[in-house]
């Protein structure tokens, strides 16, 4: 696979380029970049299989380079020092989302991905979001004050809004508190299995046990949690439970 760097500071690529050629000695780096702009004429001269893409650079950020791209016929891995662009990152459909400094093995699992993953073509960023399969979208990265986690859907029961937090429940009993709002997660979640059946509160289907149409309604979980569902919701919920 042919790739290019674009980092705004040289020893970050330089780092990232002795990485791959020690780890991953089949993608060949053939062109680096300093920025939005420089990054952009990088792509359209070499058109590449794969990009590694810094997020906050002098001249903008790698989103800005994304939407500058009328034709996106390669693969991105962003490789940045802030772990707050992650759900935006997998909206994008970008492959991975590796933090600063770069793990040899996470760079190595991110650019297997890449090779069995077919790019985009032919469509904007833009459209990427609304077009974004749930098979693409199958972890999360998450971080609270001490810890970022990578998150299987798969295990993720529920979530709670707590204010501007977000709860996350999960199958092996672990509870996170991310900082982040509900708004934040569940426009992404929801094209993936997830319904909001209340404002305060987001499940995953895979875990529905039963409703109990009482009192308004009450969603019993698989892990014997219950959440409210809110009336105007109810039809919706019965929808979504055919359709998954």
């Amino acid at each position: 696979m042919k790739a290019i760097l674009i980092d705004d500071q040289s020893h970050v690529r330089e780092n990232l380029k002795m990485l791959l050629e020690e780890f991953v000695p089949d993608v060949e780096v053939i062109a680096e970049a300093d920025g939005v702009k420089s990054g952009l004429e990088c792509v359209k001269k070499y058109k590449p299989d794969l990009v590694f893409l810094d997020i906050e650079m002098n001249d903008g950020t790698g989103f800005d380079l994304l939407n500058l791209v009328k034709e996106r016929t390669f693969r991105v891995i962003f490789v940045t020092g802030h772990d707050g662009y992650a759900i935006r990152a997998f909206r994008v459909a970008a492959i991975d989302y590796l933090l600063k400094p770069v793990d040899p093995d996470d760079l190595t699992e991110a650019v297997k991905k890449a090779k069995h993953q077919r790019p985009i073509q032919e469509i904007q960023v833009s459209e990427a979001i609304s077009s974004q399969s749930t098979e693409r979208l199958k972890q999360l990265v998450l971080s609270d004050s001490d810890n970022v986690y990578l998150v299987q859907l798969s295990e993720i029961i529920r979530c709670q809004s707590e204010d501007n937090y977000t709860r996350f429940f999960l199958s092996d009993g672990r509870k996170l508190l991310i900082s982040k709002t509900m708004k934040e997660f569940a426009e992404l979640l929801e094209k993936a299995g997830f319904f909001r059946c209340h404002q305060s509160h987001l499940i995953n289907l895979v875990f529905f046990d039963h409703l109990d149409k009482r009192d308004g309604g009450t969603i019993f979980l698989k892990d014997g949690s219950t959440v409210p569902l809110a009336t105007r919701k109810k039809d919706l919920l019965i929808q979504a439970l055919k359709e998954a």
